[in-house]
């Protein structure tokens, strides 16, 4: 495959092939491609005008990073703490899941929540529904029924009934993914209308799945306690930060998660057919990007599976 770093390019790509993804999803990408499209026309207005400037205008370079950061939300969080201790959503709060034998065996299922635009004017990130939907795509093109929540359909209710519904399908015999990009904080993943999930949570959702091929992924801050609590015989999971650290979104070159960005390059560039390889190659370039950025990162992952986890 052709090396490309063009978001239009990876939008009209990405659009040809999830024709049997959801309307909202394929509304999504047009909407994108329109929208850089629409940039790079002001771009080059741009550079017209300052063409037409005498040289003696010079116009100063922006030395500021184009990247940004995707901080601990609870350091965001402004709301009173009696508010905020009730919107806390912990292993006391995850109810029983009955698998559901009949489901088809030897099925692939997979969830995938991306949330860049959250309550509030001054908590939205970047490139988070763009990771959710870069996932979409690969997971359908493996054969995966893929479930997609985005944004302001990524609210506590929504996420916890399809969790629901993934856990009910987790029997012997399937397969399972589940992905998440959007803030994080001390082990909890943030929806969109700011309700904290914590990784207890998971686990005890989880916890009687009897499927012997999961794979989790979360391009978040602080999420590294998912490593440790989803691990079980037959799981690999991929965090972008351990317990302290944070995670990034990257340029506009990349227009994904550093953590995420990386992941796809293997998958879709390097041609990786299995995980482990992808997610150690993601660690390592996110390593090498954040040298070059000049901030601390700590992508890892944990392999419980035995074998080689294709997707």
């Amino acid at each position: 495959m052709v090396i490309t770093s063009n978001r239009v390019d990876k939008s009209c790509n990405n659009l040809c092939s999830i024709t049997n993804l959801n309307l909202p999803i394929l509304n999504y990408l047009i909407m994108k491609k329109q929208k850089w499209i629409n940039l790079a026309l002001i771009a080059l207005l741009a550079g017209a005008l300052l063409q037409s400037c005498s040289k003696e205008e010079s116009v100063p370079q922006s030395t500021q990073p184009t990247w940004s950061v995707r901080p601990d939300f609870a350091t965001l969080d402004t709301r009173p703490a009696d508010i905020i201790a009730k919107f806390q959503v912990t292993e006391a709060d995850a109810l029983p899941v009955k698998l559901n034998e009949n489901v088809s065996k030897g099925a692939k299922y997979a969830l995938v929540v991306g949330i860049s635009d959250y309550s509030g004017t001054t908590n939205d990130l970047q490139y988070c529904d763009d990771d959710a939907i870069d996932w979409s795509v690969r997971l359908q093109t493996e054969g995966y029924t893929v479930t997609v929540l985005l944004d302001l359909n990524a609210t506590k209710a929504n996420i916890e009934a399809e969790v629901a519904s993934l856990v009910s399908k987790s029997i012997a015999g399937n397969e399972i993914s589940f992905v998440y990009s959007g803030h994080g904080s001390r082990g909890n993943i943030v929806t969109t209308d700011l309700y904290y999930i914590n990784s207890s949570w998971f686990k005890t959702m989880f916890a009687n799945a009897t499927s012997t091929k999961m794979m989790f992924s979360f391009d978040a801050c602080q999420i590294g306690a998912m490593a440790t609590d989803l691990n079980a015989a037959g799981r690999v999971i991929a965090v972008a930060s351990d317990t302290k650290k944070y995670s990034y979104d990257g340029d506009a070159t990349m227009q994904n998660g550093v953590f995420t960005y990386y992941q796809m390059v293997g998958f879709d560039q390097l041609n990786y057919i299995y995980v482990e390889p992808d997610f150690q190659y993601a660690c390592d370039q996110m390593k090498i990007w954040a040298s070059t950025a000049h901030v601390r990162v700590a992508p890892s992952y944990v392999d419980s599976y035995v074998g080689d986890f294709d997707l």
